[in-house]
């Protein structure tokens, strides 16, 4: 199995949605991230494979939460490394307020 403890990841829950962040840990379908962001909709990307590697091209039309310092998720399925250039891309998104 891959460990992606310390790189940035998108992770997708069953039930609990899309999260960009660092991997601190992971137990099975648990995992703990920091400075995460929920990524409730994205445009410009096909899929979650698409958005790690490429990021959102159309990130005026993207709904990312605002950053918070840590989370616990207990439903992954999915843990995907994010390029550097998802990186940037994701980071430069502004957060979706009301």
């Amino acid at each position: 199995m891959t460990n992606y403890v310390g790189k940035k990841v998108l992770v997708r829950g069953v039930q609990s949605g899309v999260y960009f962040g660092e991997l601190v840990s992971q137990d099975k379908q648990e995992v703990e991230m920091k400075n995460v962001r929920n990524l409730w909709r994205w445009n410009g990307a096909n899929t979650l494979l698409d958005l790690a590697e490429n990021g959102a091209k159309k990130t005026n039309d993207c709904r990312f939460s605002n950053k918070v310092d840590s989370i616990i998720l207990t439903d992954i399925c999915e843990i995907v490394p994010c390029s550097d250039k998802a990186i940037k891309n994701i980071k430069g998104v502004t957060e979706w307020t009301y």
